[in-house]
């Protein structure tokens, strides 16, 4: 079977069956160059970091690169994620400028946070990312709050939560599962 890339772009391309195609080669190299782009953002705010011309906590997400963008790869524009201390990928992944990304970690007021908010805390509602968190297991009440708005509102929709091992020790995770 053959598909065009505009049928992809369209999400038209159908197998014999009808079953849509998701991950035609357009697709798969957007979350190539996502991946590869996070890689990069992460390795210059290294860089910058060991030069002293960025201040305060940085948490890089190298070497996790294909989890967030896969996960956010089947997500729709209007779904929104939550985030850990190491949001940068996640962030990238949802789609944020990675201008106004940078200029948060420089400390300025064009960053997402208006520079008060650093690595841990970048938060682009427009986009659906609700915030990276430097408390562990921080986002997990916040995206079942998300999830739960969705669902009161009948609008549909996911919340997806990025966190680490070390968050389903914590009280947020069991208080979370019992929503």
């Amino acid at each position: 079977m053959s598909v065009t890339r505009d049928e992809i772009r369209e999400d038209k391309a159908a197998e014999p069956g009808g079953t849509t195609v998701s991950s035609g080669k357009v697709e798969l190299v957007e979350i190539l160059r996502k991946m590869i782009l996070i890689r990069e953002f992460d390795q210059l705010a290294i860089e910058l970091r060991k030069a002293r011309r960025i201040h305060g906590a940085l948490h890089p997400y190298v070497g996790e690169e294909a989890v967030a963008v896969g996960a956010c790869a089947a997500l729709r524009p209007a779904d929104r994620i939550t985030s850990t201390h190491r949001g940068h990928g996640h962030c990238i992944a949802k789609g944020a400028d990675i201008n106004r990304m940078m200029a948060e970690l420089f400390g300025r007021v064009d960053g997402y946070c208006k520079g008060k908010g650093g690595s841990m805390h970048i938060a682009d509602f427009a986009i659906g990312m609700l915030g990276a968190n430097g408390i562990v297991a921080g986002g997990m009440p916040i995206a079942c709050g998300a999830a739960l708005a969705a669902q009161l509102e009948d609008a549909g929709g996911v919340a997806a939560c990025f966190f680490g091992d070390g968050a389903t020790g914590e009280g947020e995770f069991h208080e979370t599962l019992n929503i």
